[in-house]
């Protein structure tokens, strides 16, 4: 009878290996940047300690582990935090309501790996290769490929998410932040890829910035307003990059103080919105989200915008901008938009002078030193579709 007990539960250890090892895929989709992306001060909502049981260990962080929360990677800050009274890895991050989305939409065989890296209060150059916090986010991801392969399970990085560039307002022009984003891309996916094997790109699934008038001199009607170069060299990277595809711009969202960090609510709307993305990345290759301007003709005194797709005006969900958040600037650092008409994908702009020269813009504006929906940098537009509708990127430039 003893031998008998030993044969049948050697069947069922048997049995329990190879259902594990059973078509099992682990999709990982982690968040990187900035504050932002670490969830700094945004109050929490996830019931972290639960949440991967709560989808039967289906959402697994960094290493596939099950311990969620707070990723500064500094130990002088992780330890002020726990002295005022925070405690450590307790912030709302987008990476939770991301996974919950994932673990919700694929099959009971797809695990969902997600976890945030970077550094607080960093510029991009601190944060691309060669840098500390990018070598741990790599790490992090060879961990959990490994910890994966060990299970017999495959490992697929479709995407990550990129959440920075509020200390660069100061410093960087357009073109070297675009550039630095674009080779941390590139990076990216030859370390993933070498670590993964997998084919098929990582995407950077790309949100965009609206801090600008925090800035010390920030000046809305400046002809070179400095400070939105960030948000237009993401915008532009989504727009024409096929590494790089459309999260969210933040502007519609609420932020603590109306200054720097997302609020909890808005942590969790960006990280569906994100999961959305990613869906469509894992089941097509690539995804058609976001709204952006194409292409914009001047004639006299009329400038029409041509967008990717229809759009409409929402007053609601945003605090109503001066001309729904369009301006067109002289050289003299003078506002000569009156009015604008919509129609389908196309936004005509009628100006008190000829355009020709001028400065086209749309989200720079918003009340000095304060950021979000209500009184920030901000628009009125966007998509006309009633399942998903997009918030238009913030532009400042359509060259």
């Amino acid at each position: 009878m003893r031998h008998l007990f030993i044969f049948v539960a050697a069947l069922l250890c048997l049995s329990s290996c190879k259902n594990e090892k059973s078509g099992k895929v682990v999709v990982c989709v982690p968040v990187y940047g900035q504050s932002l992306a670490l969830g700094e001060d945004a109050e929490l909502i996830t019931d972290i300690e639960n949440l991967s049981e709560k989808y039967d260990g289906r959402i697994l962080s960094e290493g596939l582990g099950n311990k969620f929360g707070y990723y500064e990677d500094q130990g002088v800050k992780q330890w002020a935090k726990r002295f005022i009274s925070y405690k450590n890895r307790r912030f709302e991050n987008s990476a939770y309501s991301l996974a919950e989305t994932l673990a919700a939409h694929l099959g009971k065989d797809t695990l969902i790996c997600t976890f945030a890296g970077g550094r607080g209060g960093t510029a991009i150059s601190n944060l691309i290769k060669g840098s500390q916090p990018y070598q741990r986010f790599i790490n992090n991801i060879r961990l959990s490929y490994e910890k994966a392969t060990e299970r017999g399970w495959k490992f697929h990085v479709p995407a990550i998410c990129w959440m920075q560039g509020e200390s660069d307002m100061f410093d960087y022009t357009r073109v070297y932040y675009k550039k630095l984003l674009r080779q941390f891309a590139i990076d990216l996916n030859s370390d993933v890829k070498a670590i993964t094997h997998q084919k098929a790109d990582v995407k950077i699934i790309c949100y965009q910035t609206c801090c600008l008038s925090i800035c010390w001199n920030y000046n809305p009607t400046d002809f070179d307003c400095y400070e939105a170069s960030i948000a237009q060299s993401q915008m532009e990277l989504v727009r024409d990059d096929s590494l790089f595809v459309a999260g969210t711009p933040v502007y519609p969202f609420h932020f603590i103080k109306e200054r720097l960090h997302l609020d909890g609510r808005s942590q969790c709307i960006v990280g569906r919105i994100n999961a959305q993305v990613a869906l469509d990345i894992i089941r097509t290759g690539n995804s058609s989200r976001g709204l952006y301007p194409i292409e914009a003709h001047t004639d006299e005194r009329n400038v029409t915008i041509n967008f990717n797709k229809p759009i409409q005006i929402d007053t609601i969900n945003v605090a109503k901008a001066i001309n729904y958040g369009f301006s067109v600037i002289s050289p003299e650092g003078k506002d000569i938009l009156s009015s604008i008409e919509l129609s389908d994908s196309t936004a005509t702009l009628f100006c008190t002078q000829p355009a020709n020269g001028c400065s086209l813009r749309y989200g720079v504006n918003g009340t000095k030193g304060k950021t979000g929906k209500t009184s920030g940098p901000r628009g009125n537009i966007k998509s006309a579709s009633t399942t998903s509708p997009e918030w238009c990127f913030i532009f400042s430039s359509l060259q």
